[in-house]
């Protein structure tokens, strides 16, 4: 069942019922109304005759009966029986009528004073009268047809009318219902013409306050996030290629050319050298390539644990080195430091010294002396960890751009390297629930990279603010 036939049924069953409930209550107050209504006519009929009978005089049962005769308030099997103090009928209106009158009730209609019962499947009622003789017992009962045929009239109108208004509930529900549903069908229909290169042309927003088109916001920003993901996938593939194909390229030209002619062993030695390196940076991309789509696979399960944050300073400062011999590393850490508790922080100490070997060999790199100061000081937030160097610095519109895979800065095509690494930082230090800050100072040509990694639940107590 689609939502517009679901709307439609259930906008038909809740009105329906509370019209049905409506219907419902109207009948059986008009019910009670003419109930009452009998009840009451009776209860006058049964008062005229009792005192025309008691306290004139003149009046005798046989003029009475004449009385009643030509009266034309006359109800349907009527019947009128009064009785005196000693349970004797003293007057009746209708001989062909019989009522199984009992002792019983003429003493609790005298108690009571005024009793509404059924005789024979008609309505009746007693009345008692007080006189000096110790008052009389008045019973009158007939059959309210003319209520049963109004009632009759009013059920078979109320279930037509029910039966009417639930048909064209309906059909409203039907109509309004499309109408609700008209901008999604729209937005539905301008999907199925999207392709990928077209993710970039926004839905149509007819009211941005409700909740289609909040909706619609919703969807055109998810399209320009794919957008984006597919121009990054599309630039992502096309640097690839690029830097796998420099390297191979180089080493296919250089065995060419060695192959041209015979070599000196010095010559050769050369050649294996400089193939040698140009695979060396090859692997050194594909793990790191590797390491990115590793962070980046939201199924991969990463194991965190307290790790100490000296520890893997030192560990990825020695792995570099080992790599790098000719940079300067220099890692100092805040005086103000109570306890090696201090310390701990929460993470993968594999993806946190990846990330911190990064920072440090990107700071040596872009360094003019190849040197990097990384500072650890303690703060109330967590560890803060920055990493300093002295260099070119970064234009503000450009510190956006060089988390992005394969960003290069403009001028630094001399330096080595493929733009990867701090793309591979920012998404370890996000999977931490870390801070990432880059700031650059033009005038000292001074650029901090820092990170902010909090504490780790054990140590909390023991940091100082």
């Amino acid at each position: 069942m689609n939502i517009r036939t679901r709307l439609t049924v259930q906008f038909t069953v809740l009105v329906s019922s509370i019209l049905l409930m409506t219907f419902v209550a109207i009948y059986l107050l008009r019910v009670e109304y003419v109930e009452e209504e009998f009840f009451d006519r009776l209860e006058k009929k049964a008062q005229t005759t009792t005192e025309l009978l008691v306290k004139v005089n003149e009046v005798s049962s046989d003029l009475l009966k004449i009385i009643d005769k030509s009266n034309y308030d006359v109800f349907i099997n009527e019947k009128l029986v009064v009785y005196n103090s000693k349970n004797q009928e003293i007057y009746t209106n209708n001989d062909t009528v019989t009522y199984n009158i009992t002792p019983e009730l003429l003493n609790q209609i005298r108690q009571e004073k005024k009793v509404r019962f059924r005789l024979n499947d008609k309505m009746a009622m007693g009345l008692f009268f007080a006189d000096s003789h110790g008052g009389v017992i008045t019973i009158v009962g007939a059959d309210d047809l003319w209520g049963r045929e109004n009632l009759d009239s009013l059920r078979q109108i109320l279930i037509w009318l029910y039966l009417l208004e639930v048909i064209l509930f309906g059909f409203a529900g039907w109509y309004f219902s499309g109408r609700a549903l008209a901008p999604i069908i729209r937005i539905i229909n301008q999907v199925k013409k999207l392709f990928p290169n077209q993710l970039d042309q926004p839905l149509t927003i007819e009211n941005h306050h409700d909740e289609i088109g909040q909706l619609t916001l919703t969807f055109n920003d998810l399209l320009s996030r794919l957008s984006e993901a597919f121009r990054l996938q599309n630039l992502f593939i096309s640097n690839v290629s690029h830097e796998l194909k420099n390297p191979l390229m180089r080493m296919g030209t250089q065995l060419d050319v060695a192959m041209l002619k015979e070599r000196s062993p010095s010559d050769y030695q050369t050649l294996v050298v400089s193939v040698r390196q140009d695979i060396r940076e090859l692997s050194q991309l594909a793990e790191t390539l590797l390491e990115l789509a590793k962070v980046n696979d939201e199924s991969q399960r990463i194991f965190y644990g307290e790790v100490r944050i000296d520890e893997v300073l030192w560990d990825a400062r020695s792995l570099l080195l080992s790599a790098e011999p000719n940079y300067l590393i220099t890692v100092q850490f805040d005086e103000n430091i109570n306890s090696e508790q201090q310390l701990l922080a929460n993470g993968n100490p594999h993806l946190l010294k990846t990330a911190f070997v990064n920072l440090m060999e990107n700071g040596c790199k872009f360094s003019d002396n190849s040197h990097v100061n990384v500072w650890v000081f303690f703060q109330k937030e967590g560890i803060q960890i920055e990493f300093q160097n002295t260099g070119d610095s970064i234009a503000s519109e450009e510190i956006k751009l060089i988390f992005r895979p394969f960003y290069r800065r403009d001028g630094a095509s001399h330096i080595k390297g493929y733009g990867v690494g701090l793309s591979l930082v920012e998404r370890i230090i996000k999977l931490h629930e870390s801070k990432l800050h880059v700031s650059s100072d033009a005038t000292t040509h001074t650029t901090i990279f820092t990170i902010l990694i909090p504490y780790s639940k054990s140590n909390d107590n023991l940091v100082s603010s």
